[in-house]
């Protein structure tokens, strides 16, 4: 599934935030978010993986807050990089966390040719916004699939749910039986997530889903066990 944002849905999503973090600088809310909130967020697509020596793709990185968590739990012991559509964003990134194993990118995710591949990959807001000029389940989908392709062990992606009172016009709320049907077509060891907040959910996709005609269980399940 060869598919990218169409360039004017590219435009907008670069004016928009970049009008934002000229009026709000290093926050949040240049993103939309709340502090608070980013933070939940953060906590909740790092809680199924062991990060400690493992590569890390961030998709729509935004200001790279993502290692706050990251350090907090694994202080550094992680390499990163972070993808982002707006320079704006980026430029202050970089500004923000500076190490050997941190890096930045600026650009689409999808148009992106990487050179190496990466233990985890995760995207938090990146599909919340509704587009003009293309099907957001399709964007999704090939989104999902390059992030396997890219990954050794799995992704963690966050949606706003269409399980709501109401709707904005601007937002796209996905319906997580939609995720769910997509995220089957490609592994059957998969984690969803809708305990944290009642409007978002998470999903997680393990790449390894083999499993044993034993007992029927994940064979990755098992070494967690173990451990």
């Amino acid at each position: 599934m060869s598919i990218s944002m169409p360039l004017s849905d590219k435009q907008e999503t670069i004016e928009r935030y970049s009008s934002r973090y000229q009026k709000f600088g290093y926050s949040p809310k240049s993103l939309g978010w709340d502090k608070g909130k980013q933070d939940v967020r953060f906590e909740i697509l790092t809680s199924q993986y062991d990060f400690s020596e493992k590569s890390i793709l961030d998709i729509g990185c935004g200001f790279g807050d993502l290692n706050k968590t990251l350090n907090a739990k694994y202080a550094n012991n992680y390499s990163y990089l972070g993808v982002d559509l707006v320079p704006d964003l980026v430029i202050e990134a970089r500004k923000q966390y500076v190490g050997d194993k941190i890096n930045f990118r600026t650009g689409d995710f999808l148009d992106i040719s990487f050179e190496n591949t990466f233990d985890f990959v995760i995207a938090s807001g990146i599909f919340n916004h509704r587009l003009n000029n293309a099907n957001n389940y399709d964007l999704i989908e090939a989104a999902i699939i390059k992030a396997l392709s890219l990954s050794k062990d799995g992704l963690a992606f966050d949606f706003l749910s269409d399980k709501v009172d109401y709707q904005l016009e601007h937002t796209f709320h996905s319906s997580p039986e939609k995720i769910l049907s997509i995220a089957y077509k490609y592994s059957r060891n998969i984690v969803m997530r809708n305990d944290y907040m009642p409007f978002e959910f998470a999903l997680f996709i393990f790449k390894d889903d083999s499993f044993s005609t034993e007992d029927t269980l994940f064979n990755r399940f098992k070494k967690q066990m173990n451990k």
